[in-house]
């Protein structure tokens, strides 16, 4: 994959007084949305958690004095995507993977100023992968935090959504079902759907069923939904999302969304469920044919428990009725004894959750040095 780059290598850290002490953290780098969360180290208190859009904003040629607030060269988050008219756009990483070398050291100085990390202090950053991230993608990631973090470790995504799951609470209780143990996860990002198997060590590419059809992607059929229905009211991909996050749903009766769209400058309300349910039903089977491949691929003496512990994280976690709808369908194919639980709004921070706690059980040894 080539990385799109356009500014120097990255140079040598200046020499900075003596450190005030360790810091972990807890970092899920997200196509759509980031989350960084910061403890000292022995601390199980968390200091900071920022979530945030990955995106930033560079200004564009010609702008106006008094346009973009305080002159501001480079935006991001949510102020470059409320300036987005006066600036260029760029998503740093695509399918849970970096596209673009600049815009990602870029974004990571901003988030790490966000966490409000103590400039003295030896960052220590567990950083959540795809668990099919080839070498090259982890070599860029690194690439990326060095002279920003101090040391780095990373850990498969679905792992540290797991570690984020677990309630220690509950660990001594017999019918606790530890979701590092033995759980399913089914993550539903913006480029790519990963269905894991976690059984108590980090998963391979041989555990997981990965495919493109994701948040984008359904964007994308709702978009080519409605513009067959009304094919003069060209619909913009950013609305589409807009629409999904309030109304998607699965598997369901539902007979009318209305919606308020803007068609030659004037506003329409257009029927939409169609169009919805048609491009959320297509991902609940692809899910459904991961979650079998992989239970099929289970121990065999492993499966009751598992099938009891199939957990949906990622912005698709959100759609109303996934985590039911898959549960019917496993029943259906045999399955027996399933239960299914969508993380909900939670599943921003969960990654970085787990990652935080991952940082805190870490050996010196593990933790690879990075030169800046």
């Amino acid at each position: 994959m080539t990385i799109k780059t356009r500014t120097t290598p990255v140079k040598a850290k200046k020499s900075t007084p003596a450190s005030k002490g360790i810091v972990h953290v807890g970092l899920d780098l997200g196509t759509n949305i980031t989350c960084i969360q910061a403890a000292p180290e022995g601390s199980k208190k968390i200091s900071a958690t920022e979530v945030t859009p990955s995106v930033v904003g560079y200004t564009t040629e010609g702008i106006l004095p008094g346009i973009i607030p305080g002159e501001a060269k480079v935006l991001f988050g949510k102020m470059a995507q409320k300036y987005k008219l006066h600036l260029n756009l760029i998503q740093p990483l695509k399918e849970g993977v970096i596209d673009d070398m600049d815009a990602t050291r870029d974004f990571l100085k901003h988030i790490k100023e966000t966490a409000k990390i103590d400039e003295n202090s030896e960052v220590r950053a567990v950083i959540g992968m795809p668990a099919n991230a080839d070498q090259q993608s982890r070599e860029n990631t690194r690439l990326a935090v060095t002279g920003i973090f101090d040391k780095v470790i990373l850990i498969p995504e679905p792992f540290l959504a797991a570690l984020g799951s677990r309630e220690e609470s509950n660990l001594l209780k017999d019918d606790y079902i530890d979701p590092v143990c033995n759980s399913i996860f089914v993550d539903i990002g913006a480029g790519s759907t990963d269905v894991c198997l976690i059984q108590g060590y980090y998963p391979s590419a041989e555990d997981q069923v990965s495919f493109s059809f994701a948040g984008d992607a359904v964007n994308q059929q709702i978009q080519d939904g409605i513009i067959a229905k009304y094919p003069d009211c060209q619909i913009s991909i950013a609305k589409c999302r807009e629409i999904k996050e309030k109304h998607s749903f699965v598997k369901s009766a539902q007979a009318t969304i209305e919606y308020p769209v803007m068609v030659g400058g004037k506003v329409r309300k257009l029927e939409v469920a169609d169009a919805v349910g048609t491009a959320c039903d297509a991902l609940l089977e692809r899910i459904f044919e991961g979650v079998k491949a992989l239970i099929v691929k289970a121990d065999p003496d492993s499966i009751p428990d598992l099938l009891q512990n199939i957990i949906i994280t990622g912005g698709g976690s959100m759609i109303s009725g996934l985590d039911a709808a898959l549960a019917t369908m496993l029943t259906e194919e045999g399955f027996e004894g399933c239960a299914v639980r969508s993380i909900g709004q939670s599943y921003q921070t969960h990654v970085a959750s787990g990652a935080i706690k991952a940082a805190s059980q870490a050996q010196d040894r593990q933790w690879q040095n990075l030169l800046g």
